[in-house]
């Protein structure tokens, strides 16, 4: 697939029905690096790529700038980008054909904030975290436990009714004989 630029009306044109995102920019960027074309305003920002470490990278982000769009092919039909493409502080960064063709654009973008590189290992099973968390726990609640075992006589609950945070209560909690202090 052709792209093609127009400086001075601020486009990038395609040849065809689909494109990524990452491919409009790299031509882009090659068309920069030729002749004299460095002299106009640029056309992209990119954020995205780092690595995160364990296989997971972020996504690239492309975004249109300066006037910059992109427009689709001179024929009737549905434009497909996939990526993540958009327009510097918010806008649609497709325009109109020249003639009247209809297109309409579709933007296929990953739904996850990074990506994921399955050439590597794999992660823990769930049988694998579920034991670790029993683990990291047990020393917890066996502190749990003995605190509350220590204050109790065995096997006797120490419980009286008649007394709350040491203040007696009277009354039977009924509505004509509410519960309160004594």
């Amino acid at each position: 697939m052709a792209i093609s630029f127009d400086p001075s009306a601020k486009r990038i044109v395609l040849d065809s029905a689909s494109a990524s995102a990452s491919e409009i920019y790299s031509r882009w960027a090659d068309w920069v690096a030729t002749s004299d074309n460095a002299k106009y305003l640029p056309a992209f920002r990119h954020a995205g790529g780092d690595d995160l470490g364990g296989g997971l990278s972020i996504p690239n982000y492309l975004f249109l700038l300066n006037g910059w769009r992109v427009r689709p092919m001179e024929a009737n039909h549905t434009l497909i980008i996939t990526g993540n493409l958009f327009v510097e502080g918010g806008g649609v960064p497709i325009v109109p054909t020249l003639g009247s063709f209809n297109v309409s654009a579709q933007y296929t973008v990953p739904v996850q904030a990074q990506g994921i590189s399955t050439s590597g290992g794999s992660g823990p099973s769930a049988a694998e975290i579920a034991a670790q968390v029993r683990a990291e726990l047990a020393v917890e609640l066996a502190r749990i436990d003995a605190a509350i075992t220590s204050r109790l006589a065995a096997g006797t609950v120490q419980a009286d009714v008649r007394y709350v945070n040491g203040t007696q209560i009277a009354g039977a909690g009924t509505a004509g004989n509410p519960w309160g202090p004594a």
